[in-house]
Formats: C-alpha cells, structure tokens, sequence
C-alpha cells in the first residue's frame, strides 16, 4: 500500500513505500492538514502494554549472536533518535505557523514519548539488555545518531527558542520531520520491520508497525508544512537546511562507530552488502521523493550528488576507524 487515506480530507504518505516516484495521489491529492491529522492521530491509538514486548524475550534468546548484534544496533539508533526528538520537538511546538499546527504537534510530543518508552521497555524486556546499566549506556553511546545528527537537532531546534522566526522554525522542521524522520527513521523503520518479520519477533514487528504508523503522520506534516514554507517564500531555508543536513544523515546510516564486520564467504558477503546499500538507496530515494512533493524538483540532481559523496565519505571514516573495507566496498570488491 502506498498511500494511506482518509477520505476527501487529504492523503499521509505511506514512510515505508519502495515506490521512488510519486503516486497519481502524490501528485495530484492535497496533503493533510494539521486538522486531518489531528483527527487520525484521535483514531490511531495504541498502547507499549498491548504490544507486549517481553513475548519476544524467548525468541530473542534463540536468535544467532550476529543477528542480535544487528538487531541491537538497529534498535539502539532508533532509540537514540526517539530520545533526541522528544527533547527538542517543545520549541517548535511553542512557535507555530498556525494554531492548527500548535495542537497538532502536541499530539506528536505524545507520540515520541510512547516511541522512547517502547524501544526502551523491548531493548530491556526482549533483549535483556539494562540500559540504566555498563552494557546499555555503551549500547547508547555507540549510535552514530546520538554523536552526530542528535548535538546539530539540538543546535537548530534550539534557536527556535531564542529566535522565534519563522526562517529558524523552517530550519528546524527540515532536520526534524523530514531528515531525521522522513529519511533516517523511515529508513531504519523499513529495515527493522524486515528482520522482525524474518526472525518471527512478533512483538517488535507490531510495534514497529505501530510506530511506522505514527511516524508516517509525522512525516506527513513535515511535508505539507515545508510545501506551505516554499510557496510562502522560505525557499532558501528550506533549501540550505536540506543540504547542511544530508552529509550528516548519510553519515549515520552507514555509521562508522559501529564495526560491522565483512563476512569471509563470499556468498554471505554478497548478502550482507545488499543489504546495507539497500536501506543506503533507500535513504537517498526518500530524499529526492521529498524535494520533488515539497515543490523543489529542480534540486533532485544536486542532493543526489551530495547523498553520493556524504556515504563515500563515511565508508572512508568506516575504513579508517576500523582498518577494513565497509561490506559495501568489500563486496565491491571481491
């Protein structure tokens, strides 16, 4: 499914759709508004207690070292990034373009919450892993997200605060729905997704859902508020913001901090590095679909080029760090 509804009130992109064009909705439909939206986060709710997580404790328990190591990893970067967002969202919050949007992004300062509270209870009740503990901080303190995109998220969202303009609440947006969640997450969401299904976690796969859900309304908003800040003159901003970030996005999805081995059978390589220059083309695919919606195809070709170069730049980080090709330029290659 594409595309996700809601009647004549407007379309939410689907986060985790491998369509890299636009949809006949995409193209021709209205976005939801800070209205629609707020009407289907009324119908949309869920709770950590239903989903359950500790059900998974005994599967996880069963799983290979490696897909446990992955799968941590995975789960870390999201639980890093729900943190960072819950912290920051307050000063866009505070200073609006419209009172729509104002209880609008309340209901998302709820929604990132309910995500912090999930990816922490799963990490601790599925996983086994304490995070108030050695072995949970060293887990957090290795996310490429926490060290690189998190201090920036922080630096923009906070001259919101101090600044209240519109040119700085622009910026902020740009970062916050559309880099870190309409790229980064929907990334790790789609990957995610995948190996809980694979590996039978029902209770991650339903969570992930849940919060897939969720952050599709998130994007959604971003979306249609950085289509309303084009036409509205902020197209500079909206377009410098897009190009600060994107090095360091790329940089986070191939995360040069976190060792992640190249497999010596050939075969297994091969795998492995599919797998990762697939959530690579898949963040550069949202990204480019993004400016075309907003309203800046013309910029397709240059953010391209630099999602090109911000990856090379990080596989070099990752060969240095670790004295060792990445999987992707392994199998390269072989």
């Amino acid at each position: 499914m594409s595309v996700l509804t809601l009647g004549d009130a407007g379309f939410v992109p689907d986060i985790t759709d491998e369509a890299p064009e636009e949809t006949p909705a995409e193209r021709s439909g209205r976005l939801a508004t800070s209205a629609d939206l707020y009407r289907r986060w009324e119908r949309q709710q869920w709770s950590v207690a239903e989903v359950a997580p500790r059900r998974d404790a005994e599967t996880w328990r069963a799983l290979r070292p490696f897909s446990k190591e992955q799968l941590l990893g995975s789960l870390a970067e999201l639980e890093v990034g729900e943190v960072c967002v819950t912290q920051t969202l307050g000063s866009l919050t505070d200073h609006p373009q419209t009172e729509d949007d104002r209880i609008y992004l309340c209901t998302q300062m709820a929604d990132e919450a309910r995500h912090v509270r999930f990816f922490q209870t799963y990490i601790q009740d599925a996983c086994g892993v304490p995070l108030h503990e050695q072995e949970g901080r060293e887990l957090e303190a290795a996310a490429d997200y926490a060290n690189v995109f998190a201090p920036e998220l922080t630096k923009v969202t906070g001259e919101v605060r101090t600044d209240g303009s519109p040119e700085a609440w622009y910026r902020a947006l740009v970062y916050y729905h559309l880099i870190t969640e309409g790229v980064l997450a929907a990334t790790a969401l789609r990957t995610t997704r995948f190996l809980a299904k694979r590996l039978n976690l029902t209770a991650l796969d339903e969570g992930l859902t849940n919060v897939t859900r969720d952050e599709s309304r998130h994007v959604s908003f971003g979306l249609r508020a950085a289509t309303d800040g084009v036409t509205a003159g902020y197209r500079q901003v909206i377009t410098d913001a897009h190009f600060e970030a994107v090095d360091m996005a790329a940089w986070v999805l191939i995360g040069p901090a976190r060792h992640n081995p190249a497999p010596a059978i050939p075969v297994a390589l091969q795998g492995r590095a599919a797998q990762l220059q697939g959530s690579v083309d898949i963040g550069r695919e949202r990204l480019l679909k993004q400016l075309r919606i907003i309203g800046l195809p013309e910029l397709t070709e240059r953010a391209d080029q630099a999602w090109t170069a911000g990856i090379d730049k990080a596989l070099d980080a990752y060969q240095e760090r670790w004295d060792a090709p990445h999987p992707i330029r392994a199998a390269a290659s072989a």
